[in-house]
C-alpha cells in the first residue's frame, strides 16, 4: 500500500515541534543526529511503508479510503484526514508504539481484541467528528516491546478493517421482565427503578480518594462506575454502563468486558486534571439478565482499591 504526501507534512511539523520542545542541536543549529535504525522489518509486518521522521519517529500512515466518508454536513471527507497509523520511537529490540485506528462500529471490537491478544493497550475509543456517514470510531492504542512483534499485532488489528463482522439481525421480539432483586442480588448493591422502567446501579469510589485542583470530588460528580439493565425489544436484557478506573486498571477491565462477549463502546476522559488521573469505560451487551449481571460484577471486582458492595 502506498503512502501519500502526507509524510513530508508530518516530517516538517515534527521537525518544527523538536525545534519548539527545545531539542538538543547539533554545531549548525539542526536537530542532532538520531541512532540510524532499520525498521525494515516493521513495514513488511505492517505491509506498509512508512517514513522516518526527523526527530527519529518511525511512521506509517494509512489513509482509510473504503468506504468514502461524508461529515455531518454532507461533505467528502479526504482519505488523509482519516488516518490509521502507528508511529515507533526508540529502537527495534526495544521500541514504543503509538497509534490510532480509523473503525466502523462493527470493527471496533474485534479491533480491540485483536490489540489486546497482543498485549497493546488500548487507551481510548472515541469519535473526531460530530457524525458522518458512515459513522467512524477511532480505535487508540500503545505499547512498548519488541518492534517486530508490536507491529505484527498492530496488522493484526488492522486486518480486522474492511472485512465482515456478522452482527445480530434486529428481530422484535416481546421484551422481557426484570428480575430487579435477583439483580440486587447479583450485584451486591441496591438499585433503582427509573420512569422509563430501566434498573440502575452504581458503584461510588470513595477510595480513591479523588480531588480536583486540591478539593475532593465525591462519587456524584463523577468517580464512580454504574450500569443500566432494560427491557429490550429484541428480546432479551439490554445493559449499557461505564466504568470509572485508573490506567492500571483499564487493560483488565476491557479484557474482562470482552472475555463475557460485551462491547466496549468508548474509552476517554470526562474531566482533566483530576488525581489521580480517571479514565471512563463504556460498554453495552445484549442478553439474559443475570449473567450480564455476573459479567459487570465480576470486572467491578477486580478495582483496586477493594470498593464498597463486595
Amino acid at each position: 500500500m502506498r503512502i501519500p504526501a502526507l509524510a513530508p507534512l508530518l516530517a516538517v511539523l515534527a521537525a518544527g515541534a523538536c525545534a519548539s520542545q527545545g531539542t538538543t542541536t547539533d554545531r549548525g543549529g539542526g536537530p542532532a543526529p538520531q541512532p540510524d535504525h532499520d525498521w525494515s522489518a516493521v513495514a513488511a509486518a505492517l505491509r506498509a511503508e512508512g517514513r522516518l521522521l526527523p526527530d527519529g519517529t518511525y511512521r506509517v500512515d494509512v489513509p482509510r479510503k473504503d468506504p468514502s466518508l461524508r461529515n455531518e454536513f454532507g461533505f467528502v471527507v479526504p482519505p488523509s484526514m482519516v488516518l490509521t497509523y502507528a508511529a515507533f520511537a526508540g529502537s527495534p529490540g526495544d521500541a514504543t508504539v503509538m497509534g490510532d485506528t480509523c473503525a466502523l462500529g462493527e470493527e471496533v471490537n474485534p479491533v480491540v481484541d485483536a490489540l489486546r491478544a497482543g498485549d497493546v493497550e488500548v487507551v481510548a475509543v472515541h469519535n473526531h467528528m460530530l457524525g458522518g456517514e458512515p459513522n467512524f470510531v477511532f480505535v487508540h492504542f500503545q505499547g512498548r516491546g519488541d518492534a517486530l512483534a508490536l507491529a505484527s499485532t498492530v496488522r493484526s488489528a488492522w486486518d480486522q478493517l474492511g472485512r465482515p463482522h456478522p452482527q445480530p439481525r434486529r428481530e422484535l421480539l416481546p421484551p422481557p421482565a426484570l428480575d430487579t432483586a435477583e439483580l440486587r442480588q447479583i450485584m451486591r448493591l441496591a438499585g433503582a427503578t427509573t420512569p422509563d422502567g430501566t434498573y440502575k446501579v452504581a458503584l461510588a469510589r470513595p477510595r480513591l480518594a479523588t480531588t480536583l485542583d486540591g478539593r475532593p470530588i465525591p462519587g456524584g460528580m463523577g468517580p464512580a462506575c454504574w450500569v443500566g439493565f432494560a427491557p429490550c425489544e429484541c428480546g432479551s436484557t439490554m445493559i449499557m454502563g461505564d466504568t470509572c478506573v485508573l490506567r492500571g486498571e483499564l487493560q483488565s477491565v476491557i479484557d474482562g468486558y470482552r472475555r463475557n462477549g460485551i462491547r466496549i463502546v468508548a474509552i476517554h476522559n470526562h474531566s482533566i486534571g483530576t488525581v489521580p488521573e480517571l479514565v471512563f469505560c463504556h460498554f453495552a451487551a445484549e442478553g439474559d439478565a443475570a449473567t450480564l449481571a455476573r459479567a459487570v460484577r465480576s470486572v467491578w471486582d477486580g478495582l483496586e482499591p477493594p470498593e464498597q458492595g463486595r
